[in-house]
């Protein structure tokens, strides 16, 4: 009987922690399966590059940026989630074809179930495939959403795919809205880079029981976070969001829910 092959794909790829996550749990929960990958896929060459792997053996695949759209549009079926979102980060290959879902909303929400933030107003910056994750699951949460984005048109069209009902932020009223709102959550790159500044809200607005959060990850602290810290804000990063879209997927795979615990947290060098 051949082991589970898995892996993540995505354009760049050398910086994801999946590996160290799922490598983590497959020795854990001793599952049948080969050490979990990271492999390069360029957009230009998903259908051919996913196709191969497929015929290598692999069952299951995660898919980062910029990759989504393309992983949707390659799935004979997907889930309703996924279907929403017109994006897939996990891709499943049974007999039947390739089943596409989307767990980033449920480890986005996961991620803050903890912060009382049901019903309450939230902005979300930026209106991308990751910023569509969180506004469903902020959907989900019965939330009262703001969205700010560059391209106003961006922002319409996310609407309209999620049936939500938000409010469309300018420049000028974005600050208005920062200071009245509970969670203000970073979907953008910005502060991917070293020393890159996102400055797209005005940080003395902010109260300080407001909860800021940076879905980057790697820095750990960008300056959104630090600077919003200095604002008496509690802060966070896309860490438990990934760790807990990950175990979502391990589940799908492997038909196991792997424990988020401490020795999970020292794998990935978090103290």
């Amino acid at each position: 009987m051949k082991h589970k092959k898995t892996a993540v794909i995505g354009d760049p790829i050398d910086h994801s922690l999946s590996p160290k996550i799922h490598n983590h749990w497959i020795e854990r929960e001793g599952v049948d399966s080969d050490t979990y990958q990271k492999i390069n896929v360029k957009k230009e060459n998903f259908d051919e590059d996913v196709g191969r792997l497929i015929e290598e053996g692999y069952s299951g695949l995660n898919v980062t940026v910029p990759l989504k759209e393309d992983a949707y549009k390659y799935c004979h079926k997907t889930s309703v989630v996924a279907g929403t979102l017109k994006a897939v980060n996990t891709l499943i290959v049974n007999e039947d074809g390739v089943y596409g879902e989307n767990t980033d909303p449920a480890g986005f929400q996961k991620s803050i179930v903890n912060r009382n933030l049901g019903s309450k107003q939230c902005l979300v910056l930026g209106a991308g495939g990751s910023a569509r994750a969180v506004v469903f699951a902020l959907k989900q949460m019965r939330c009262e959403i703001g969205i700010f984005n560059r391209t106003r048109e961006k922002v319409e069209l996310l609407c309209d795919d999620l049936g939500v009902e938000a409010t469309i932020l300018t420049e000028s009223s974005l600050n208005e809205f920062v200071g009245s709102s509970s969670l203000v959550v970073n979907t953008t790159s910005l502060g991917q880079q070293k020393n890159e500044a996102n400055n797209l809200i005005n940080f003395n607005n902010l109260k300080p029981s407001t909860h800021v959060y940076d879905l980057i990850y790697n820095p750990s602290k960008t300056t959104f976070l630090q600077r919003a810290e200095k604002n008496g804000c509690t802060v966070q990063n896309g860490l438990e969001m990934l760790i807990n879209q990950a175990a979502q997927s391990f589940n799908l795979w492997h038909n196991k829910i792997p424990a988020i615990d401490k020795d999970l947290m020292l794998a990935l060098g978090v103290k």
